[in-house]
């Protein structure tokens, strides 16, 4: 049988695109050698997330004024939970696979060519490739003792002491959970911040709570390496002991090992380079999701399958990153989307009324705008700034102004609303704050 599209990897790009051509009645198949749901569901997003959750509801009981509780956790029940929770999620993604008629098959692909791909003795024929195989943490020599993120998650008792090498957002979303959980945490960053390349203004007071939580942060530092169970080699400066290591400082996009190199594609480095149609070098090969280049989010993957999916079903549709959000689940979350403006407005947590009712006052809501009145982007840094920051992008998006969310009815008492004032300040009257305006 000769399929409209074979797709290789059966994470959040390419189960997407296999849908998405399933929906348009095109005969799809998806080649994984793994877990349906690739690394976000089974290994990162969704169980960091849920980690990360449990720690906050651990925390908000033990910081809440007037509570006096102990609490006993008891991971290998919670490990238990979580991959029930996930087995729902993957076994939900295969069954939509198929209800949409696509065919699922286990095992390791091998190009052939542009129009074969093999799995074992097996070979398959397609009017179209995509190559969505996804990326791997970044592994240094000499660091070989340290775990990664699959590790970290599948922990089944607390570390008493935890250092972490990248101070990048996996490691500020595990440092404070671990933080939370009761370790004592270190975190280790050879530039001079955490969470480089973003705002400052929105990483200072993910910074404080760090210090507030007890958390050591070691900037411009540098890890010669790693020995024994555990011991931290620092440069220039003491070796630091602790009960476990996680090494988190990036990815890399998997394009080796499955015949990548018979197709002789365009390399962008090291990813594979496409146009804005997701399409390659080649006629008819497609790449989509982390292995086709930055930023490396699940939600790029999901918007990268759509523009594929569409082209292959003769379809005229074009990547436009115009309004990329990015989510760091620290505490506070930090959202941003769009880009910066001749203008910003912002607006302080602590005036809104919903986050001290959370307990939670460190952070602003920023929002930027032109010349022209139209609002270019914003950046959060907020409890569930994560639910909040598509409101943004859809503003961006739709060439919306200021005027155009402050006049938007929000809920109260939401965190919410501090968007709307936020909006409200750009032309000088938020409700809950005097401008300068």
């Amino acid at each position: 049988m000769k399929y409209d599209a074979i797709i290789i990897g059966a994470g959040p790009a390419g189960y997407a695109a296999a849908i998405r051509i399933g929906q348009r009645g095109k005969k799809a198949a998806i080649i994984e050698k793994d877990r349906i749901g690739g690394e976000c569901l089974n290994y990162g997003c969704i169980p960091s997330k849920a980690l990360i959750e449990l720690a906050n509801s651990v925390y908000s009981m033990k910081e809440t004024p007037g509570i006096k509780a102990t609490m006993e956790i008891d991971l290998k029940e919670w490990q238990k939970w979580k991959w029930g929770m996930i087995g729902k999620l993957t076994s939900g993604v295969e069954t939509l696979c198929k209800s949409y008629g696509v065919e699922v098959i286990r095992g390791e692909a091998r190009i052939v060519d542009r129009n074969t791909v093999s799995v074992g003795n097996e070979r398959y024929e397609c009017e179209n490739l995509v190559i969505a195989t996804g990326s791997s943490p970044v592994r240094i020599k000499g660091m070989e003792p340290a775990v990664g993120n699959r590790e970290i998650l599948d922990l089944e008792k607390i570390p008493e002491k935890i250092v972490i090498i990248g101070g990048g957002y996996i490691g500020v979303e595990i440092g404070t959970a671990m933080a939370k959980l009761g370790s004592s945490v270190t975190i280790i960053e050879m530039m001079g911040s955490i969470l480089p390349g973003v705002d400052q203004d929105l990483v200072s007071p993910v910074a404080r709570k760090l210090r507030t939580m007890g958390v050591e942060v070691l900037t411009s530092t540098k890890v010669s390496s790693v020995s024994g169970k555990y011991s931290v080699a620092i440069e220039n400066g003491p070796s630091i002991e602790c009960d476990l290591v996680l090494l988190t400082v990036g990815r890399v996009p998997n394009t080796s090992g499955f015949g990548l190199e018979n197709l002789g594609l365009e390399m962008n480095g090291r990813f594979i380079r496409t146009d804005e149609r997701k399409l390659t070098s080649v006629p008819g090969v497609y790449a989509i999701g982390d292995v086709s280049g930055e930023p490396m989010l699940a939600h790029k993957a999901y918007y990268d399958a759509d523009v594929a999916a569409s082209n292959i079903c003769g379809e005229d549709a074009a990547v436009e990153y115009q309004a990329m959000p990015f989510v760091i689940y620290s505490d506070p979350e930090i959202a941003y989307t769009g880009k910066k403006g001749d203008s910003e407005s912002v607006f302080p947590l602590a005036a809104n009324g919903r986050s001290l009712g959370l307990n939670s006052t460190l952070g602003s809501y920023r929002i930027y705008f032109d010349k022209s009145g139209s609002i270019t982007g914003a950046g959060i840094a907020a409890p569930h700034s994560s639910e909040m920051i598509s409101e943004i992008s859809l503003a961006v998006e739709a060439g919306l102004s200021p005027a155009d969310i402050g006049l938007t009815i929000h809920p109260h008492p939401t965190v919410s609303e501090g968007v709307k004032e936020a909006a409200e300040g750009a032309y000088g009257k938020p409700l809950h704050f005097k401008t300068g305006r």
